[in-house]
């Protein structure tokens, strides 16, 4: 199910595909289809009578919540991908107030939040970005639910906003800005491209050139409807071998990762019939999480932070300062754990950074 690729990266940016084997995931209805998941939020809280009181997590996107500033009050609770729940002193919503809660790297079992739910009243909203078919996903009784599909999925752009409770959705928006996507898009194309080939050395800096400008347009475009081309892409559903083989490498290479002291795993194990978004590493230390990240890209293998966070939250910015992510998606196979796991192994035995 792999293609066999002229170069060997791993990380970045998801490529072009040109195959989604079934079966698939199919996604829920109704719903409304966006060009981000920040767009899909903005229209949520614009659509209140009154201004809106989003609270968002400290562990969180920090662009995400500077960008719905604009339609609502953003208060702050306290949350980390490590916990199985946040911490519920930090959270106290008005009845009125939405509350988004985040299934972190698809790993957490909806059980404690629905706890919550039964002595506390808001418009709770889920984020099912980093799994958007998980069991808690499909079975759902939130007011709604947001998925970022552009993170687990091969399209320029996209999110999704739908009503597991039948709640009235706001319009899709009349904009169509999609000049970031358009770059995407070609960004994507130039790195399928450069994968295969092996001719053009110029490849990646036209795909690296598209993709940081894309991305620049994307977080200062307007409200959006999903392009044409992810909303064709979309309609092919998600090859349920996708998260499968995500599953089963993220698995691998925990194991494979057992002895290694430079950094421990955000998680080890997850719900049943959940599939986890990445394998994330907490490190001791800023300059030791730097350190790898710098050696790992020179061995071709791109570790994104999750995420720079902005935030009054000691916690969540001492981790935001500490996490690596490790892709482990559909595009790599048993193979490419082993080498991820060679390479770090390598690294900490060559490395004298200060780590403590």
């Amino acid at each position: 199910m792999t293609m066999e690729w002229g170069r060997i990266e791993i990380g970045s940016m998801l490529h072009w595909e040109t195959e989604f084997p079934a079966p698939v995931w199919s996604w829920p209805e109704p719903a409304a289809f966006f060009s981000l998941c920040r767009h899909a939020l903005e229209a949520l809280c614009g659509a209140r009578r009154t201004r809106a009181t989003l609270w968002l997590p400290s562990f969180f996107c920090f662009e995400v919540a500077r960008h719905c500033q604009a339609v609502a009050d953003i208060r702050e609770y306290h949350d980390d991908c490590r916990w199985s729940e946040p911490d519920w002193s930090t959270l106290r919503p008005r009845p009125e107030d939405l509350v988004l809660a985040v299934n972190y790297f698809g790993v957490r079992s909806p059980e404690p939040w629905n706890r919550w739910r039964q002595n506390n009243s808001c418009i709770l909203v889920e984020d099912h970005t980093q799994d958007p078919f998980s069991e808690w996903a499909r079975n759902s009784t939130s007011n709604y639910a947001v998925c970022s599909i552009r993170k687990t999925v091969p399209v320029p752009d996209g999110a999704i906003l739908w009503s597991p409770t039948g709640n009235a959705l706001p319009e899709a928006p009349q904009a169509m800005d999609w000049n970031g996507s358009s770059l995407k898009a070609g960004a994507m194309l130039y790195k399928r491209s450069y994968l295969s080939e092996t001719s053009d050395p110029d490849l990646k800096a036209r795909y690296r050139d598209l993709q940081l400008r894309g991305e620049e347009m994307l977080s200062r475009s307007a409200c959006s409807a999903i392009s044409p081309v992810a909303e064709a892409i979309v309609s092919f559903g998600v090859p349920k071998f996708w998260r499968e083989r995500r599953a089963a490498n993220t698995r691998l290479l925990i194991t494979l990762l057992n002895d290694f002291s430079d950094a421990q795993p955000a998680f080890r194990t997850w719900p049943e019939r959940h599939a986890p978004f990445v394998l994330p590493l907490v490190f001791p230390s800023t300059a030791a999480r730097d350190h790898y990240q710098d050696a790992m890209r020179k061995e071709n293998i791109y570790c994104p932070v999750e995420w720079v966070c902005d935030t009054t939250d000691p916690g969540a910015k001492d981790l935001s300062s500490r996490i690596l992510s490790i892709s482990t998606d559909h595009r790599y196979s048993e193979t490419d754990m082993r080498r991820i796991a060679e390479v770090m192994q390598r690294v900490g035995c060559e490395s004298h950074v200060e780590i403590n």
